[in-house]
């Protein structure tokens, strides 16, 4: 092995360690050298106006240059910001930029664009992975940015480059919020710590904070002790005493001028890992320091002091030159099997004649034992361009598979000499293994790293090279995987799929899938029919296509009826499609039926697709994605999930029904129905994102993925919280609209691509059961020898998310470590306080395990519990193997020195215990609507009634007594009575 090929290999080594994140959320090409952040990209939408360009630019340019040394600082000199590019959009014309082309909107680092209605103007980060997880994007609105230096802004969401670290912390490390809000039960805006005389602000830093809290709505300074948590009630807030100077956390209010680093697990940077904060609950108690040394940024641990007055942030703007894609495909001689050549042929014309962008670039290359370039880039402006380039689309085929040869020719064609543009994606298809001795993807996959090239993978068969996902992944592109027994539609998906990766998709020319059913081979004349909804946001350009005909005479007729009734039934036909197309369909259900007259030995596709309406600016879209990548090294060690996202422009759409389709390496098919609770593999309720993990890996081989979206009766566009808000001094709150729009019926189908795994899991319990995190006390019962609670908990399980749990294990402690991950274990007389919750404790609802994904509640009597003060509880499930899973997130409970009227309401998670009165009665309200003051006047109605009806009653008695004959009554002697 020869000096270029040994320093390849170590390149490439370096560049897996370096950029390779088990699990992480979305692949970026920002990385970490000399202890400077490179090529962060910050791109701005198209909807902001050019009279704003000026301000947006100088004011992100200052926002950076502001938050590289707050970050310097904050890591204890191993990072800060060193170049940054500003994608601008293509409408601003007299703004100077420069081309280039590997930059993209949709993959951005940062954007700014229009608010989502419930943050409004609050910077905010997508996250919907787990601790550790780097998030989707930072989104910042253009009039937060173009009011940066302005005192009210300051005064709102605090000092910019501060803001930004915060963010930077939650998408770059996958930390999350160390402070609660109000109205909120699971992360209150304060909460009561063992040893505390009174609730203090949720929060973590290392002084104990020093505040003045107030009443909003009473205007008072005084504020009232909600008796059914103990804690202050919802109308408290605070502001920070200007005497008040903690050093931490970043992640907290980093609005406080002190505040310069972030918590840590040492008495310094104390971190509070009993406070009810997001991050505790997401991370298991562990600090964001810890999980921020964790990432793969500071894997090495080195740090290297550097002069920021001497190294400030290089900014680059950039404008999009178009896209360039260059289709590489594989010609060799196994291309002939199951006609590959032929349906990569069809799909690829097809493409080029209805899918890829106007004023985009495509050159064609092929591979076999050699590269040969088809067609060079060129630019498609109308249709005779097309025409010209589907011609050219080659059909031959030759000895021998050099992958190299092909991704070599594609790098010098995206990266010609003397020229500045770079960056472009290469279409890669293939079915085979790369021939040994011949330049391999190895030998050029750094050069395509360094270019700003993204690759989308085609694997054509399963023997196609299993090095094409790992290219893929570290690029940032996008793996697809063509079984034999596929329609040319799959392939027509993936190059569907490469064309997202452009400085921005126009929303006029994405492409709906609104239907999708496959008829059996085998079976002779086949009526294929369904029905389907056109709903208020598409309908332009819809198609109704049939794939896969062995012979066009083969098909009989196809028939789309319109709601009214009328018939379409126009045919155009290709080499193994016929479709039927309506310029602007009605909105309504339509229906539809394929007649073939004549058997098939392959499965039938019958899809309808829509583009979005002309009157539209805010389509229903459906994103369906592997947060792991489409390279899963080892199945065991790498919690595979299934991410569906759903929006309607920029709300979230909330209550669907979502379902994942997986095929197998041996062709078999398995359904997820994917869930937007906010427990297990979904980070956050109500966030439009539907999640499950994938715990049937069993196969060593590659796996497809699609996504389904159906609205039912309760789908609704919604406002729903999501992604890691900075705090707000003036409020705690974001102030956004909360209303749901319902929405009409719709059904989205997305394709989610593939991914290969090499080492699938080596057993049914290969995976743990999975974490709690939604673990609520529901009630406190106090009486006079005892007290009750009653636990609410989402029941994991066995495998993860799927199946049921052998049993659980639950502990409490008026000491928050002894409950938590690291000693839920420890038996050592350190512990000692701890109790632990067993089966003859319960005396309501069930620990009898069940079904993931159900809510599960019990009750319990407690007989050594100390009044006046806090305990904390918390849970983890075991499954059949003795595999535990980790613990869940800490609740607590509160005993005032008193009996209690106990006001309880369906789930919603508080400590539901109200005191001051001498009756232990429980009034349990079904719906939430029913406000707690109203039940407790009633209840004193009740009360002041029963005490009128005893005083009547006595003076009816004395009354009879003076007055024997009374009607009806006879008379009482005195010895009858007490």
């Amino acid at each position: 092995m020869d000096g270029t090929v040994l320093t390849r290999l170590f390149a490439l080594v370096l560049v897996i360690h370096c950029t390779g994140w088990i699990g992480s959320s979305a692949a970026t090409k920002v990385s970490l050298v000399d202890n400077g952040y490179v090529d962060l990209v910050f791109a701005i939408s198209d909807a902001v106006p050019q009279d704003q360009s000026e301000i947006i630019i100088s004011n992100i340019k200052k926002m950076v240059s502001q938050a590289s040394p707050v970050l310097y600082v904050a890591t204890y000199d191993r990072a800060y910001f060193k170049r940054v590019q500003i994608l601008i959009p293509q409408s601003w014309k007299d703004v100077q930029a420069t081309a280039s082309s590997w930059e993209t909107f949709e993959k951005a680092d940062v954007i700014v664009d229009a608010p989502n209605p419930k943050h409004q103007d609050v910077p905010y980060t997508r996250q919907n992975g787990k601790c550790g997880e780097r998030g989707e994007k930072i989104h910042l609105t253009p009039n937060y940015v173009a009011t940066l230096n302005e005192e009210q802004n300051h005064l709102l969401y605090g000092k910019p480059g501060k803001v930004f670290v915060h963010e930077w912390a939650h998408y770059r490390y996958g930390v999350f919020e160390e402070y609660g809000t109000r109205g909120n039960a699971q992360f209150p805006l304060f909460y009561r710590p063992s040893g505390s005389k009174e609730p203090i602000p949720n929060m973590c830093a290392n002084k104990s904070p020093v505040i003045e809290k107030f009443d909003i709505i009473n205007n008072s300074p005084t504020c009232q002790i909600d008796p059914a948590t103990q804690n202050y009630d919802e109308n408290c807030t605070f502001k920070f005493s200007k005497h008040y100077k903690p050093d931490t956390s970043l992640a907290s209010y980093h609005q406080i001028e002190s505040v310069v680093h972030f918590c840590k697990d040492d008495q310094q940077r104390a971190h509070k890992s009993e406070a009810p904060t997001k991050h505790n609950a997401m991370c298991g108690g562990v600090s964001v320091w810890t999980v921020i040394m964790r990432s793969p940024d500071f894997a090495d641990n080195k740090t290297k002091q550097v002069d920021l007055d001497k190294m400030p942030t290089e900014f680059n703007i950039v404008r999009s030159s178009g896209s360039r894609f260059v289709l590489v495909a594989d010609v060799s001689d196994s291309m002939r099997i199951c006609n590959r050549i032929e349906k990569l042929g069809e799909s690829v014309r097809s493409w080029i004649k209805n899918d890829l962008p106007t004023g985009s670039k495509l050159g064609m290359i092929m591979f076999s034992s050699m590269a040969h370039v088809v067609s060079e880039l060129e630019i498609i402006t109308d249709m005779d361009s097309r025409q010209e380039m589907m011609k050219k689309v080659p059909n031959q085929l030759f000895s021998a598979t050099c992958i190299g040869c092909g991704l070599d020719l594609a790098l010098q064609m995206l990266q010609p000499p003397n020229t500045t543009e770079n960056g472009g994606i290469i279409i890669l298809v293939t079915d085979g293994k790369n021939s040994p001795g011949y330049l391999d993807i190895a030998d050029v996959q750094q050069d395509i790293i360094d270019a700003g090239i993204r690759v989308v993978s085609v694997a054509f068969g399963k023997q196609a090279d299993k090095n094409i996902e790992t290219l893929a992944d570290l690029t940032d592109g996008k793996s697809y995987f063509i079984h034999d027994d596929d329609t040319s539609e799959a392939l027509e998906q993936a190059f569907i799929g490469a064309c997202t990766y452009q400085s921005s998709v126009n929303s006029a020319d994405m492409q709906f899938k609104v239907f999708e059913k496959t008829a059996p081979a085998d079976q002779s004349t086949t009526d294929i029919n369904g029905g389907f909804d056109v709903d208020p946001t598409v309908g332009r350009n819809l198609k109704l296509s049939v794939f896969n005909l062995e012979k066009l005479a083969n098909l009989e007729s196809i028939e789309l009826t319109a709601p009214d009734g009328n018939v379409i039934s126009k045919i155009d036909y290709a080499t193994t499609t016929a479709s039927v197309t309506v310029d602007l369909a009605m909105i309504g259900r339509w229906a539809l039926n394929v007649k073939l007259n004549s058997p098939q030995t392959k499965p039938v596709l019958v899809t309808v697709t829509a583009q979005m309406r002309p009157d539209v600016t805010t389509p229903i879209t459906t994103r369906c994605w592997v947060p792991n990548g489409a390279d899963i090294k080892d199945a065991n060690n790498n919690r595979i999930r299934i991410h569906a996202e759903v929006w309607k422009g920029s709300s979230p759409v909330l209550g669907a029904t979502v379902q994942a389709f997986l095929v197998k390496p041996n062709d078999e098919s398995e359904i997820l129905d994917l869930l937007d609770n906010g427990v297990n593999a979904d980070t956050v309720a109500d966030d439009g994102v539907y999640s499950r993990y994938y715990t049937s890996a069993t196969l060593q081989g590659r796996y497809t993925v699609k996504c389904q979206v159906v609205s039912n009766s309760a789908t609704a566009a919604g406002l729903g919280f999501f992604g890691s808000a900075s705090p707000q001094l003036h409020g705690n709150v974001i102030d956004g609209n909360d209303e749901r729009t319902p929405l009409p019926s719709f059904t989205r189908i997305a394709s989610g691509g593939s991914f290969q795994v090499e080492i699938p899991v080596s057993s049914y319990d290969a995976y743990p059961p999975g974490e709690v995190t939604d673990l609520s006390v529901m009630l406190v019962n106090d009486t006079a020898t005892n007290v009750t609670i009653e636990l609410k908990w989402t029941a994991p399980g066995d495998e993860l998310d799927m199946g049921t749990v052998s049993r659980y294990e639950l502990k409490y402690s008026d000491i928050a470590d002894d409950v938590m991950n690291s000693n839920f274990n420890d038996e050592s007389p350190v512990r000692k306080r701890r109790s632990v919750i067993k089966e003859d404790d319960l005396v309501a609802g069930s620990l009898e395990p069940i079904e993931a994904g159900s809510l599960q509640t019990a009750t319990f009597t407690l007989s050594d519990i100390q009044r006046e003060r806090p305990y904390y509880v918390a849970l983890r499930a075991v499954d059949k193997a003795d595999n535990a899973g980790q613990v869940s997130n800490l609740v607590i409970f509160f005993v005032p020195d008193k009996s209690a009227l106990l006001i309880v309401e369906d789930f919603n998670g508080d400590l539901e215990e109200s005191t001051g009165f001498e009756t232990r009665d429980i009034i349990y309200v079904k719906q939430s609507g029913v406000h707690v003051t109203s039940l407790v006047v009633a209840a004193f109605g009740l009360i002041l009634i029963a005490c009128l009806c005893v005083t009547l009653l006595m003076a009816i008695i004395k009354h009879t007594k003076a007055h024997p004959s009374y009607a009806g009554i006879p008379a009482t002697k005195s010895h009858d009575l007490p």
